[in-house]
């Protein structure tokens, strides 16, 4: 199951590579790159961990006090939710911190939250014990990726300068690229919303009712 959970992950990391390379042949494809960095491919590499790193992230170990430092939850969700903001509505930010943003490898950021945002809701990596607080977790990081996927769809107008005047590789017209970009946004972010559904259902099923 590791195998290929790791396999699937790398898989998944090198096609969105291939997806980054031209961000401005179509806004949808560049989403959909972003998103499988973040979304898709970091669940398959952590459920991958082979169990030498299992123990250092409980806690034990050599790398517990690394461990400790990288995977405190609410610094995971903050950098996971400006990164999504940051991305998403550039104009929020003093153009010198976009800037700055954009000359980063921005695939690279991208994977790193959402390894760390995604760790919190893993078995393995998991340092939020309550059940009903990483699932609450869960669906406040992925609530402003979601309400940015639905402007994306319903804006009317299309938002980010550099493809007002750009048709894309699919041959369509940008606005109606800015539309597909939003829903695969809107898709992307159901797997974290999912798991924040199985973590609360999870704490009302598992709870003592003497409690």
């Amino acid at each position: 199951m590791r195998f290929l959970a790791g396999t699937s992950g790398a898989l998944v990391v090198a096609l969105a590579a291939l997806g980054l390379r031209d961000p401005l042949a179509s806004m949808s494809s560049y989403t959909a790159a972003l998103m499988a960095l973040n979304q898709i491919a970091p669940p398959l590499l952590l459920l991958a961990l082979p169990p030498a790193i299992r123990t250092s992230l409980r806690g034990r170990g050599k790398g517990a006090a690394l461990a400790g430092f990288l995977l405190d939850p609410w610094a995971a969700t903050t950098l996971f939710i400006g990164l999504s903001i940051a991305v998403s509505l550039p104009g929020v930010f003093d153009p010198s911190v976009m800037n700055a943003l954009y000359t980063a490898p921005l695939g690279v950021l991208e994977l790193l939250s959402g390894l760390l945002f995604w760790a919190q809701f893993m078995p393995a990596t998991r340092r939020i014990r309550p059940a009903w607080l990483a699932g609450t977790v869960a669906w406040i990081g992925a609530m402003p990726m979601t309400v940015v996927a639905v402007i994306w769809m319903l804006s009317p107008d299309v938002l980010y300068t550099p493809y007002l005047d750009v048709i894309c590789r699919w041959n369509i017209p940008p606005l109606v690229d800015q539309r597909w970009a939003g829903f695969l946004m809107f898709v992307a972010g159901v797997p974290v919303q999912l798991a924040g559904v199985w973590l609360l259902l999870g704490s009302f099923r598992w709870r003592d009712p003497a409690s």
